[in-house]
């Protein structure tokens, strides 16, 4: 659960604003106002988006349209992360002392 819920206002393939919202629909609701019956509303939260970047096919790119811009992963994903180096750091340490045999 988040505190606070993040959206891109998307027209014509670009991020033209990032805002907080109550809701989606809100968020969805002001986009169409402010920019037309053609834009829309996508939730970008895990994504460090700005006025300008892209929106294309679902993903999001720098302005030149080519970069793609990588998510941030999410509490739970780097929590699973951290977790998996750890056993593999845990193994390894075991290996370098002789407590592990295959």
């Amino acid at each position: 659960m988040t505190a606070h819920e993040v959206y891109a206002m998307i027209c014509n393939e670009t991020v033209q604003n990032v805002c907080v919202a109550y809701s989606y629909e809100d968020a969805n609701r002001v986009a169409r106002a402010v920019y037309g019956s053609s834009a829309f509303a996508v939730d970008c939260l895990q994504y460090p988006c700005e006025n300008g970047d892209r929106y294309i096919a679902g993903r999001f790119y720098k302005a030149d349209g080519v970069t793609e811009i990588q998510s941030v992963p999410t509490q739970e994903q780097r929590v699973a992360q951290i977790e998996t180096e750890n056993a593999e750091l845990t193994i390894a340490l075991a290996d370098l002392i002789g407590g592990v045999s295959e």
